[in-house]
């Protein structure tokens, strides 16, 4: 099953719609993440919450819980890497190995593919398509979706652009 995740729209208005192969509506992600707390949640179309992410640690290496229908199906901790993430999703026994300059992250449970994760377009696109094999991971594998592209993303401002209102030019 084929999903597309607009990472950009969740970061700039914290909403945005999942949507599948045939480019209909199929999941709504709604929330943020940054700070202590923040979550990120995962909703049908129909407004069931199916789960969330949130973050419980700030820093280089922050950890989240994935809540699925409720309960706590795991915790997911970056354990080390530059360019190329490691992360591990406890309870679930998720291994995910990223490339942060080429923006891909496969999933793996043993040696069994879970989900990949790729942008689409441009090296720079926001937007993820995230292949999942399994029925069944769909609401874990969107939810870790979510927040994967964490570490390589810094918003760019242009500085010259900027103005505040307390300065006058003269």
């Amino acid at each position: 099953m084929i999903y597309y995740i607009d990472a950009q729209s969740l970061h700039d208005t914290g909403v945005t719609v999942v949507k599948d192969h045939h480019n209909q509506p199929a999941y709504i992600l709604n929330g943020k993440h940054g700070l202590a707390n923040d979550r990120i949640n995962l909703h049908t179309i129909a407004g069931q919450e199916l789960g969330d992410i949130r973050q419980r640690t700030v820093g280089m290496s922050p950890r989240y819980d994935l809540t699925l229908n409720g309960q706590k199906a795991g915790s997911v901790k970056k354990l080390f890497g530059v360019w190329h993430e490691f992360v591990f999703v406890s309870d679930l026994n998720w291994l995910i190995f990223g490339n942060l300059l080429a923006n891909e992250y496969h999933i793996y449970h043993g040696v069994k593919t879970v989900t990949t994760i790729a942008a689409v377009g441009a090296a720079t696109s926001r937007t993820f398509q995230i292949d999942i094999l399994d029925p069944r991971n769909v609401a874990a594998g969107l939810l870790v979706a979510a927040i994967l592209d964490r570490w390589r993303f810094v918003h760019q401002t242009n500085p010259l652009s900027r103005r505040n209102p307390a300065y006058g030019l003269g």
